[in-house]
């Protein structure tokens, strides 16, 4: 039987509290999961758990039983606790998710990477909105892309709200963090043309015939891509606009672009 708990002061629930937290969470190697959807895909996909904390009331739900039992049965270690509301709330980013789930932190680094032919990589650059790279996780995870690259990381990703923005996909595709100097070279070696995005740009994203090894580059959300990406790219493409905003948002860009890659291919095999 799980252990409960009643107390926002019992030490597992103040530690959850403290993850909340990205020193902590780089000190501990430790980051949440929030959600039965997100917490299947994790433990499907391999991301070791620490423990588990299911709201009183989930645990009686058939659903959220069956993936916690699949969870334990996966991860034998894994320390199980029931919580009162109170205690959940304390804990939690979303209060209808039912589970909250610590996880061993996975590889992010990107010699260990390797590249497959007929790459598609997204690159995200300088990203300041969890929403944004959560959504692009997403997008890349239904196209069937190979990696979301994150260059000049200003976000956290194992931020519990972009955890909670990929609705999982965070742990069904690699999510590599680099740095440009590390990754332009990276790039180069394997032959992966880089592919720019921009509004200024002469070429229509859909007149564009896309290279087999690519990795599209966006830029952040509010001064778009930085000078130097224009410099190493291979080509810049534009989506064109017809209102007043000068620019779409960054994940729908990464998105229309990805579409369009897989169309050309025929698939969304990639």
């Amino acid at each position: 039987m799980p252990q409960r708990i009643t107390s926002t002061k019992f030490a597992p629930s103040k530690f959850v509290q403290a993850l909340h937290k990205k020193s902590v969470r780089d000190q501990e190697g430790l980051f949440i999961i929030e959600g039965v959807k997100e917490l299947n895909l994790a433990v499907n996909n391999g991301v070791q758990l620490h423990s588990l904390f299911v709201h009183e009331e989930v645990s009686l739900q058939e659903d959220s039983k069956q993936v916690i039992d699949h969870a334990c049965d996966e991860l034998k270690d894994v320390q199980v606790f029931e919580v009162t509301d109170r205690v959940f709330q304390s804990m939690c980013y979303r209060s209808n998710s039912g589970l909250v789930a610590v996880a061993h932190k996975h590889d992010t680094k990107l010699e260990r990477f390797e590249v497959s032919d007929r790459a598609l990589l997204v690159i995200c650059s300088s990203f300041e909105k969890p929403g944004n790279l959560g959504a692009v996780m997403r997008s890349a995870d239904a196209v069937g892309a190979h990696a979301v690259i994150i260059e000049n990381p200003i976000l956290d990703v194992f931020n519990p709200n972009v955890v909670r923005a990929s609705i999982g996909t965070l742990f069904t595709i690699p999510v590599i963090l680099a740095e440009f100097d590390t990754l332009t070279p990276w790039l180069r070696d394997r032959g992966i043309s880089v592919i720019a995005t921009s509004p200024d740009a002469n070429t229509n994203y859909t007149d564009y015939k896309y290279p087999d090894r690519l990795a599209i580059v966006i830029g952040n959300e509010a001064s778009g891509l930085d000078q130097r990406w224009f410099q190493v790219a291979r080509d810049v493409v534009s989506i064109p606009q017809h209102g007043q905003a000068d620019s779409l948002n960054a994940a729908m860009s990464a998105t229309l672009v990805m579409y369009e890659v897989v169309r050309q291919r025929g698939d969304l095999s990639c």
